[in-house]
Parts: structure tokens; sequence; C-alpha cells
């Protein structure tokens, strides 16, 4: 039986945090595992194309402004970059060479008609490089039910924030994709759309001094329908929102809690929610190497790999522990409690500095890509990507079928 497909977008919220190097690299050693498309969704920047010295023939112009199916637009490692053919099941879809406006900045109908085309890819994997920012060439490429993978650095503090915010736009664009006006949610709520969503706008609006977070909106929201059923999907929605990020340019325990994960949980928790799973997967120290790579325009993965230092099959076991705790989410649903978010975090990343002691790239690559493998092996399709991209138009109907 043939492996059902997962689409794992990576974002970052803000550039400068090494997002597409990773989501290359990323690509590469999944690929290893199963075949795996790269799908670079930085229209303007074209930036995977400059990190691989591979000539590109077909790119997003071609499906776009030509109609080509996008499954003609991957394009496979020149093979004096792979001369042992270690990266056969790696391909790519490069953004368009040149800045063009209407596929820099696609329309509705053309994220529409990119979504069904990244649906139809024949491979096990495919990676999502976006855009930095969070308007809809963004958004509408992110899983519903969980972040995808997060980037930030600990050298760079407004990449912590965005990264949050990431978050925060992904389960209000779920709340007013449920709550839209013409919504058969409405069908039998004796309550007026306006009012909904003037609920939705004061939890969302950040300058708000009487703003609340999702916790403060279900309870809200409650108070006003009383125990419509309407109010066990969006606690579902939110509560079982599952957040995945990766570190880049570790650089030790106590920094990268104070200046990054730290930070980064507590803005979840205050202007997010303090019931959502939050999974920290590893990270990427920095590394000459990465850098001289990026400059060669050769990924840094394809170089020879001499490493000894972490066999595959013990960074395998390794990757299966500090996954969260079911536990842990179900207190949350009871009582959310901030400081023991932090705990948790901080031990996490104890524990995998642990496995990662004196650890070089090549192995923090392979570490994130086994517990990938792992949570998507053994948890709901739903918990990390998902099977398919949903389009606006399908979110409501696709909530309503998982909280099921």
């Amino acid at each position: 039986m043939k492996k059902s497909k997962r689409i794992i977008p990576i974002s970052s919220g803000k550039g400068g945090v090494g997002k597409t190097t990773f989501a290359l690299n990323y690509a590469l050693a999944l690929s290893r595992h199963a075949p795996t498309v790269l799908v670079d969704l930085d229209m303007g920047t074209s930036s995977v194309r400059n990190l691989i010295d591979t000539p590109v023939t077909r790119d997003l112009y071609h499906f776009f402004k030509q109609g080509r199916p996008l499954a003609d637009c991957v394009t496979q490692l020149d093979r004096r970059l792979d001369p042992m053919r270690r990266f056969v099941d790696f391909g790519f879809v490069a953004a368009p060479h040149d800045v063009i406006d209407d596929v820099t900045n696609m329309s509705a109908e053309s994220r529409d008609a990119l979504i069904d085309a990244i649906n139809g890819l024949d491979a096990s994997y495919v990676v999502l490089d976006l855009k930095s920012g969070l308007d809809p060439n963004v958004i509408d490429f992110l899983p519903f039910s969980n972040s995808g993978i997060l980037i930030f650095t600990p050298h760079l503090p407004a990449a912590t924030v965005a990264a949050s915010q990431v978050v925060k736009a992904m389960l209000f664009r779920k709340l007013r994709a449920l709550f839209a006006t013409g919504s058969e949610i409405y069908n039998d709520l004796s309550v007026p759309p306006a009012r909904i969503h003037a609920l939705i706008d004061r939890a969302e609006d950040t300058y708000d001094p009487q703003a609340i977070n999702l916790d403060g909106f279900i309870e809200e929201l409650s108070g006003i329908v009383g125990g419509h059923p309407a109010i066990k999907l969006v606690a579902h929605a939110v509560h079982f929102f599952r957040v995945h990020f990766v570190l880049n340019l570790f650089s030790g325990i106590k920094d990268s809690y104070e200046t990054a994960i730290k930070p980064f949980t507590e803005n979840i928790l205050q202007r997010v929610s303090g019931r959502l799973s939050i999974m920290n997967l590893g990270w990427i120290i920095a590394h000459e190497d990465i850098d001289r790579a990026n400059n060669r325009r050769v990924p840094v993965l394809l170089g020879a790999d001499r490493s000894q230092k972490s066999p595959a099959t013990r960074l395998t076991q390794l990757a299966r522990r500090h996954l969260g705790s079911r536990a842990l989410a179900s207190r949350a649903l009871q009582r959310p409690d901030p400081d023991q978010y932090l705990e948790v975090q901080l031990e996490t990343l104890r524990n995998l500095n642990d496995d990662l002691k004196n650890a070089g790239y090549r192995e923090n690559f392979k570490y994130i890509v086994y517990r990938s493998l792992h949570i998507m092996s053994s948890m709901r399709v739903g918990d990390f990507g998902d099977s398919r991209l949903f389009k606006p138009s399908e979110m409501r109907h696709a909530m309503a079928r998982r909280q099921r």
C-alpha cells in the first residue's frame, strides 16, 4: 500500500534566520528515506535556486504563465553535485528567476491552483519553503492543525516574536473560517456574525489593553452561546494545535533558552493560548562549512559524510525520546500552567543537549529528520504537516471532520 503523502511547510515569520538553508538540507535528508520534493514559495528571491548549482529549465513561472503541470517543473540535482547518486529521490521546484508581480503577489485564485497542484505531487514528502511574513501567500500554505516547522534563532530576537505570531495567525485564520458570514454554524446559533467577529477582533488586537488570548475568547464565547457545539469545535481547534520548532545557530542551553525558547513560549502562552503543545525538534549548530556550502551553491549535506560520531541506529533511538507528553496536554486542558510549560521546554532542551552533545551539523539534520519520521509514524496525520493543504473554502468542513 502506498504511503500517504506528508506536506511539511517551513516558515519563520521573519527573514535572516537560515530558513531556506534549513529547508533545503532537511528535504535532502528526508529524501534518503523516501521521494521528496522541495517547493520554493519564497517568491521574488528564488532563494532555493540560489543555493543549488543546478540548471533549472522550468520553474513556477512555467506553472503559472504557461500552464505546465507542477510535476513538469520539478528539477533533479545535477549529476556532478551527487556523483554517488545518494539523493536520487530529491527534487525541487524553483521560484521564478525574476520578480513577476502577478506570480510574486499571487491572487486567491492562483493560490488555490498552486495548492491543488502541490496536493497532486507524486512524492512521499513535500517540503515547502515559505516566504517571510504573515500575508496570505504564507498563511494559506500552512496546515490548520499544527505549525509545520518554525525556524528561529537566539541571535535575532525579532524572529522569535515573529515565529510566535505565525502560530497566532494560523489559529485566528481557523476561527475566521469557522465563523465566516454565511457559515452553516449560524444555522442554529442565535447570535449575529457581527458580534462573534467583534469578539475575534478584540482577541486578535495586540494594541487593545482589554485584549484576551484564545483561552479567554473561548470563555467569553461560551458565555454568549452557552453549550452550543461551536464551543467544542473551537476548543478542539485550539487545544489540540501542535507547535514544532527548530533552533538555528544553536548557541548553548542558557543563551538559547533565555533569548529564544523562553520568550517564544511566553509569547504564545500570553498572546495565543496556554494549552498548546509546543515541541522542540532539535537544533542546527553554526558551522563555517554551512556558510561555505551556501556560497559555493552546493548544499552542505551533499558533501562526503565522513562522520562516525552518531550512527543512524543511535540517532533513531534518541529521536524517539522527548516528543512531548499526552498527559501534560491532558492536564493543560483543565488548568494552564505557564511555569509548567517553561519547565518542560527547559527540560527538553537539556535532554536534547545530552543526546546531541558533541554532534556535528550532519547529525543535527539527521536527528531532526528522525524525530519528524517518528512523529509521522506514531501520531495523527494532522499533528505534523498534513496529507494535503486545505484551501480557505475547504477549511471549515475539514475542521468539522477532524473534530469528529
